[in-house]
């Protein structure tokens, strides 16, 4: 369960912004004075968070877009190699991502910029969607690295 906790998260996150954005919808027909101005803002947020954060869970399960094509056709120690390279430069960008997402979201709690609906929400809490799920990738590189070089990743081959 804990490999699949970032993509159950995402999930949610996805399901909520589409009943709000259904809801929306059916509001702003059936009741057209009330406010639901906020409800675009809100569904924008949770699709953002939802996306982010499922990012973590095909790293955690190496769906994530590879480059694999020509690896394929080597020796199951150069697919070892390329994978741990991989995992590396994974590594690195995303705590790059994550690193310049922290002060992206601090920046924006200095302004103290507020989001155009009448919720006025922190554009920061927006914003951490990229540090945290970055974060929550850099992990997983680090752990998937860890398997590669101690060898007990399956190679590149054998997780099709």
């Amino acid at each position: 369960m804990l490999k699949n906790i970032e993509s159950l998260l995402g999930a949610i996150l996805v399901l909520a912004a589409l009943l709000l954005f259904l809801s929306g919808m059916v509001l702003r027909y059936a009741a057209p004075t009330t406010g639901v101005g906020w409800m675009g803002e809100v569904t924008i947020y949770l699709v953002a968070w939802g996306v982010l954060l499922s990012a973590a869970g095909c790293v955690a399960h190496r769906e994530h877009v590879r480059t694999d094509f020509f690896v394929r056709m080597t020796s199951p120690a150069v697919r070892r190699w390329a994978d741990s390279l991989g995992a590396l430069a994974g590594l690195v960008f995303c705590s790059a991502l994550a690193w310049f997402g922290y002060q992206v979201v601090a920046f924006s709690l200095m302004l103290d910029e507020r989001g155009p609906s009448v919720l006025q929400i922190p554009m920061a809490y927006f914003y951490a969607a990229l540090p945290v799920s970055m974060l929550a990738c850099a992990i997983r590189y680090l752990i998937d690295l860890f398997r590669h070089l101690n060898g007990s990743h399956s190679p590149l081959e054998e997780s099709g």
